[in-house]
Protein backbone atom coordinates (compact mmCIF):
# COMPACT_ATOMS: atom_id res chain seq x y z
CA UNK A 1 0.00 0.00 0.00
CA UNK A 2 1.64 3.27 -1.32
CA UNK A 3 0.44 6.64 1.03
CA UNK A 4 0.93 9.79 -0.52
CA UNK A 5 0.69 13.34 1.58
CA UNK A 6 1.23 16.57 0.03
CA UNK A 7 0.63 20.16 -0.17
CA UNK A 8 -1.06 21.70 -3.10
CA UNK A 9 -2.20 25.24 -4.50
CA UNK A 10 -5.36 25.00 -6.05
CA UNK A 11 -7.34 28.27 -6.61
CA UNK A 12 -4.50 30.28 -4.81
CA UNK A 13 -5.37 28.22 -1.71
CA UNK A 14 -3.25 25.64 -0.03
CA UNK A 15 -5.07 22.07 0.12
CA UNK A 16 -3.48 19.09 1.72
CA UNK A 17 -3.59 16.69 -0.66
CA UNK A 18 -3.80 12.96 0.35
CA UNK A 19 -4.48 9.30 -0.91
CA UNK A 20 -3.67 5.58 -0.33
CA UNK A 21 -3.39 2.74 -3.49
CA UNK A 22 -2.30 -0.71 -3.64
CA UNK A 23 0.69 -1.04 -5.44
CA UNK A 24 1.61 -4.42 -7.59
CA UNK A 25 4.90 -5.87 -8.16
CA UNK A 26 6.08 -8.36 -10.94
CA UNK A 27 9.70 -9.22 -11.84
CA UNK A 28 12.41 -10.23 -9.22
CA UNK A 29 14.24 -6.54 -9.61
CA UNK A 30 11.20 -5.06 -7.97
CA UNK A 31 10.44 -7.36 -5.42
CA UNK A 32 13.92 -7.14 -4.48
CA UNK A 33 14.09 -3.65 -4.51
CA UNK A 34 10.96 -3.35 -2.67
CA UNK A 35 12.11 -5.00 0.63
CA UNK A 36 14.70 -2.34 1.44
CA UNK A 37 11.70 -0.32 1.78
CA UNK A 38 10.50 1.23 5.43
CA UNK A 39 7.63 3.22 6.45
CA UNK A 40 8.26 6.95 5.93
CA UNK A 41 10.38 6.38 2.96
CA UNK A 42 10.21 8.66 0.24
CA UNK A 43 9.83 7.03 -3.51
CA UNK A 44 9.29 7.67 -7.03
CA UNK A 45 7.31 5.19 -8.59
CA UNK A 46 6.70 5.19 -12.86
CA UNK A 47 4.18 2.60 -14.07
CA UNK A 48 0.45 2.88 -14.51
CA UNK A 49 -3.09 2.76 -12.58
CA UNK A 50 -5.64 0.42 -13.78
CA UNK A 51 -9.23 -0.96 -11.55
CA UNK A 52 -9.13 -4.08 -10.46
CA UNK A 53 -12.41 -5.74 -8.99
CA UNK A 54 -12.63 -7.21 -5.49
CA UNK A 55 -14.50 -10.45 -4.26
CA UNK A 56 -17.24 -8.05 -3.32
CA UNK A 57 -17.84 -6.76 -6.55
CA UNK A 58 -15.92 -2.83 -6.05
CA UNK A 59 -13.55 -1.58 -8.31
CA UNK A 60 -10.19 -0.47 -6.39
CA UNK A 61 -7.68 1.62 -7.85
CA UNK A 62 -4.27 -0.47 -8.11
CA UNK A 63 -0.18 1.15 -9.32
CA UNK A 64 1.22 -1.52 -11.36
CA UNK A 65 5.07 -0.40 -10.58
CA UNK A 66 7.57 -0.49 -13.33
CA UNK A 67 10.32 1.28 -11.59
CA UNK A 68 10.49 2.22 -8.37
CA UNK A 69 13.50 4.95 -7.10
CA UNK A 70 14.34 6.03 -3.81
CA UNK A 71 14.28 10.31 -3.51
CA UNK A 72 16.09 12.32 -0.76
Amino acid sequence: MLEHRSQQTEAGLNRQARCKIAVSLSGQQLIKQSQSITVGSKLLIVGFITAHKSNNGLSQLVLHAEQIEFID
